[in-house]
């Protein structure tokens, strides 16, 4: 008997030996980034999804950095595609593997357990495909973020680019974002290649993944794409087009919409199961935060933690067909946060394209265009919003309020529900306190229906005006002077 239990734990031994990694070893082990990884032959949506990586989920999974943020002394984060992990974590198991062999003894045993037994070889041939499938349901979701669990991550945003993709102030964001320790997860429907069907609506040629040494500066215009957009479905709007053929631009304007928030709930079903459990912010700038701001979330329910609408003014306007849908079409208890600049371009109160279009005979929209989501979010009853306009702030906001932008983010990301009083959240710091006007509040109790009770509905319009020091200085450089001099907000 002593002699059987002592084999037995040999051959325990071996296995574990095979089947199992050290898991310091394993997180210890930083595959670097490289130009050649093989690319998916058909890469679907999800393959081809960006990732912002913090700096914990970089040490967990055993990434090469290569992006750092505004200011930074070194890369701690990663950016990168879901394929271009899978690849990455595939060399790195590799790697761990190649110099491990099946002991002779255990050799042995697996002969003599399945030569000439025909019931054996059945049920290996069994446990072969099964383990086939499970590699195919694990290829068509982000089962390997399920190592971040443990990874104490801030949290995870789902995030909705413009409609150029996710360059420029997109990219800026999605970064200042994860130098907060979150999980930027970004579906991008540019990537698709160029002689498939979703390809033909959108397409554009792709950079291959950095690598720890190239420059990725902050305010480099690109680094996601390497050609200009093509495809049916790309567009830069102009008013006298819309005025030219309303019809047309509607139809693809709603045609967007719909590939858009079929994409946030395609992503969103493919989240493991401990980010469901953790809860989601959702975000977008432009054509992202119109999709936002129209998404049907409710089946998700508590999950959704918070709400970003960036550079869309959540009004009735040539983005939106109808007037109901420029509204938000999520749930309406959601925290929400709308921010646009006061001179944006194409959503704005003066001079936008939405501002042209309305007042034309041959136009659409809500005559009363105010550039904000305010009167919007008062009229739905949204239970705690925040809607900030920038002073002079365009339709890339972070070249005036890249700083501003970050420490209303973190804000909104600590406390959600107290977004819509945010001036008596930062009444204890002057400095913060000083870099917002409170414009208007609304604080009526709405009377609810039979499936909702009656609730207080806590909208507040702020200003948000320029700072005396420059974008292109870091947070970090804003905070140290304004400790020797709290006037020089």
């Amino acid at each position: 008997m002593g002699a059987s239990c002592a084999g037995e734990a040999r051959e325990d031994a071996e296995i574990g030996d095979i089947m199992n990694f050290n898991p310091t070893l394993w997180r210890a082990k930083v595959i670097p980034n490289s130009p050649d990884l093989e690319m998916p032959t058909l890469p679907s949506l999800l393959d081809n999804t960006l990732l912002f990586m913090p700096h914990s989920g970089v040490q967990e999974l055993g990434l090469e950095a290569n992006m750092d943020d505004k200011g930074d002394p070194s890369k701690q984060m990663w950016f990168g595609r879901v394929w271009h992990v899978r690849q990455l974590l595939h060399r790195r198991y590799q790697e761990l593997r190649k110099n491990q062999k099946v002991p002779h003894s255990r050799k042995e045993v697996l002969h003599a357990r399945f030569h000439n037994n025909d019931y054996s070889l059945k049920m290996l041939v069994k446990v072969q495909m099964r383990w086939k499938l499970a590699l195919i349901r694990k290829r068509n979701n982000f089962s390997f973020l399920s190592r971040l669990k443990f990874a104490n991550l801030r949290g995870t945003l789902i995030y909705a680019h413009g409609s150029g993709g996710c360059s420029w102030d997109n990219m800026r964001i999605c970064r200042m974002i994860c130098r907060m320790g979150f999980l930027v997860i970004a579906p991008d429907d540019f990537a698709y290649p160029r002689g498939t069907a979703m390809g033909q609506l959108r397409h554009k040629d792709l950079q291959p993944l950095h690598m720890a040494d190239d420059d990725v500066d902050y305010w480099a215009p690109d680094l996601i794409y390497a050609s200009q957009a093509e495809g049916e479905s790309t567009y830069s709007t102009k008013a006298e087009d819309v005025l030219s053929h309303p019809d047309q631009w509607m139809e693809m304007y709603e045609k967007c919409y719909q590939m858009r928030r079929s994409e946030l709930h395609f992503i969103i079903s493919k989240l493991p199961r401990f980010i469901l459990a953790q809860g989601f912010f959702l975000g977008g700038t432009s054509e992202g935060a119109m999709t936002i701001a129209r998404f049907d979330d409710q089946r998700y329910g508590k999950s959704v933690l918070g709400r970003f609408i960036n550079s869309f003014s959540v009004e009735y306007c040539y983005f939106t067909p109808k007037p109901e849908d420029g509204q938000i079409g999520g749930q309406r208890d959601v925290p929400t946060l709308n921010i646009i600049g006061s001179k944006d371009e194409y959503f704005g109160a003066v001079q936008s394209v939405a501002k042209i279009v309305v007042e034309d005979g041959m136009g659409y929209g809500d005559k009363n265009l105010t550039g904000n989501g305010y009167n919007t979010f008062v009229r739905q009853g949204l239970h705690h919003a925040l809607v900030c306009i920038l002073e002079d702030g365009t339709h890339g906001p972070c070249i005036t309020h890249d700083n501003q932008l970050r420490e209303i983010f973190n804000a909104f990301f600590t406390r959600p529900h107290d977004i819509w009083q945010l001036e008596r959240v930062w009444a204890c710091d002057p400095p913060l306190a000083s870099m917002i006007r409170v414009l208007a509040r609304s604080d009526k109790t709405l009377v609810g229906d039979a499936t909702s009770g009656d609730h207080v509905a806590k909208v507040t319009k702020v200003f948000v005006p320029l700072s005396k020091m420059p974008s292109k200085m870091s947070l970090r450089e804003v905070q140290a002077l304004r400790e020797i001099s709290p006037t020089s907000q």
